[in-house]
């Protein structure tokens, strides 16, 4: 792990970076409930005859 941050560390002062980011803690998510409702099945029917 030293050795990933030596050079990380190279690779940034190689950019011109010297100041280190800002690390902001982010808010987990919530995700809105679904409200599960049951449907109704669908109704067949049939057409009307007219009668004229």
């Amino acid at each position: 792990m030293g050795a990933l941050e030596q050079s990380v560390q190279r690779a940034q002062e190689s950019r011109g970076e010297v100041e280190s980011a800002t690390v902001h803690e982010m808010k987990p998510k919530t995700t809105a409930k679904k409200t599960s409702r049951k449907k109704a099945p669908a109704r067949k029917t049939t057409a009307k005859k007219r009668g004229t």
